[in-house]
């Protein structure tokens, strides 16, 4: 099982101008069309219903990230499964993969609380970090 990264954790990263997403860190949100009401910035959204499916060409991708983080809407069950089976095809790849892959390095955490965590530590005082957010839809959710 992957462990969880807080949102204060993961938005020193995003806040970084040193650090990139996809190239220093990878957020991958699961969510479906609620990924429209606003998102991380850089985060890759990919639905929970689509992992198996792409899970491989996400590796092919970026496997040279060192951290990878799930989320849902809450984390507690959409994001940690895919987490789950993003790194359960990792460990199926380092099976066969090179000792000096950068996969042997590769973490995957989930984020604490999921996106509504993140939008209850940043909307009021950091809302820079939520693209996209559009209030109205968020009230509808």
């Amino acid at each position: 099982m992957a462990s969880f990264i807080s949102a204060q954790e993961l938005a020193q990263l995003v806040r970084d101008p040193t650090k990139t997403a996809g190239t220093d860190y990878l957020v991958v949100d699961v969510r479906d069309s609620d990924f429209a009401v606003g998102h991380i910035p850089g985060a890759l959204n990919v639905p929970a219903h689509d992992m198996y499916a792409k899970a491989g060409s996400i590796i092919d991708t970026y496997s040279h990230v060192p951290l990878v983080v799930f989320h849902c809407m809450l984390s507690q069950q959409r994001g940690p499964k895919a987490a789950r089976i993003y790194k359960e095809t990792v460990d199926g790849r380092l099976k066969v993969s090179a000792p000096n892959d950068p996969l042997f390095a590769q973490s995957v955490r989930v984020l604490d609380r999921g996106f509504g965590g993140w939008v209850d530590s940043f909307l009021k005082t950091e809302p820079t970090l939520i693209s996209n957010f559009d209030q109205e839809m968020w009230d509808t959710l």
